[in-house]
C-alpha cells in the first residue's frame, strides 16, 4: 500500500508540474494552504526559499519528528532537493495519516510554480 501510495504522488505531481510550467506564466493557486515545507538543508534554505515556507531538512527520523506539530486536515506543499527527497517526505506524511500533500518538485520547479517569490 506504501508503495502504491509513493507511485500515486510521484504520478500526481509530474502531472501537476507538467501542467503548470507548460502553461507560461501559469502559478499554482496556494489558497488554503496550511504550510509550504521546505526539505533542504539549512544552509540551502537560508540562503534562498519560497517566502513564507518553514524548513524541515529531510532525514526520516527528523522529518517525521519536526512534522508532528501538523494539523493532519490541513494542506501541505513540498519540495526538496531531489524529486525522490520530496517524494520519501510525501511518503512519510500520508503513512501517518496526513492525506492532503503535494510534491511540487525542486527548488527550482517550486520557484517557477509558486506565486510567492523567494527571500534574497
Amino acid at each position: 500500500m506504501t508503495k502504491l501510495k509513493t507511485l500515486f504522488t510521484v504520478v500526481l505531481a509530474m502531472t501537476l508540474v507538467a501542467g503548470l510550467t507548460a502553461c507560461n506564466g501559469v502559478k499554482m493557486d496556494v489558497t488554503g494552504v496550511t504550510a509550504i515545507i521546505d526539505t533542504r538543508s539549512a544552509e540551502d534554505y537560508a540562503e534562498s526559499h519560497i517566502v513564507g515556507a518553514v524548513n524541515i531538512t529531510y532525514s526520516p527520523a527528523d522529518f517525521v519528528a519536526k512534522s508532528t506539530e501538523f494539523i493532519k486536515s490541513g494542506k501541505y506543499l513540498i519540495y526538496g532537493t531531489t524529486e525522490d527527497e520530496v517524494a520519501q517526505a510525501c511518503e512519510d506524511l500520508f503513512d501517518r495519516g496526513y492525506f492532503d500533500v503535494t510534491n511540487i518538485g525542486d527548488f527550482e520547479n517550486a520557484k517557477r510554480i509558486l506565486p510567492l517569490g523567494v527571500t534574497p
